[in-house]
């Protein structure tokens, strides 16, 4: 038998199989799954897969994006407690006006250089001061909530040495600075 007899052969008894319906059913399907794999997704896997590198990262960068915005809004809270272009002793005055509306006796005030905490530069107020402790809760409680941002660091209350009701305070103030 020649090679020519052979294929021929192969050929005709593969038609014969076709006749068949499950098998022509398994042929079909096989063709249409090979032409659709080779015609169709081969040549689109490679944009489908830099479509999906593609769509990740916008997905980070909208996400980034999302990020930015709540901290911007978190920021516009704030902005009005952080004022800028200030120097210490306009700190200074801004605590002892409200030192002066209370009862209390200066004893001293000192503000050293600022210091950077963070991104942020902060003015340290250190401050001694003699009265009733209604009037030293009055001033902590001020520095607490008013309008700039303030920190109390060290905070001592002791009897004054003579005695006569009152107290002294020593404390270490932050403010944040822009």
């Amino acid at each position: 038998m020649s090679a020519t007899e052979t294929s021929v052969g192969f050929k005709e008894s593969l038609i014969e199989r076709l006749y068949h319906p499950l098998q022509l059913r398994v042929f079909v399907a096989a063709v249409v799954f090979l032409v659709s794999y080779c015609g169709v997704y081969m040549p689109l896997d490679s944009s489908i897969i830099d479509t999906t590198r593609r769509l990740t990262k916008e997905e980070q960068r909208l996400s980034l994006a999302r990020d930015i915005e709540h901290l911007r809004a978190q920021q516009k809270r704030f902005h009005n407690r952080v004022p800028t272009g200030l120097d210490t002793n306009e700190w200074v005055e801004y605590m002892l006006g409200e030192i002066r509306k209370l009862p209390l006796k200066l004893v001293a005030l000192e503000a050293k250089t600022p210091q950077e905490i963070g991104p942020f530069k902060a003015v340290v107020i250190n401050c001694d001061l003699e009265g009733a402790f209604h009037d030293m809760e009055k001033l902590v409680r001020w520095i607490e909530f008013n309008e700039r941002l303030f920190r109390i660091d060290t905070l001592r209350i002791a009897p004054h040495r003579s005695n006569n009701g009152t107290l002294t305070m020593h404390m270490v103030v932050l403010g944040v600075m822009g």
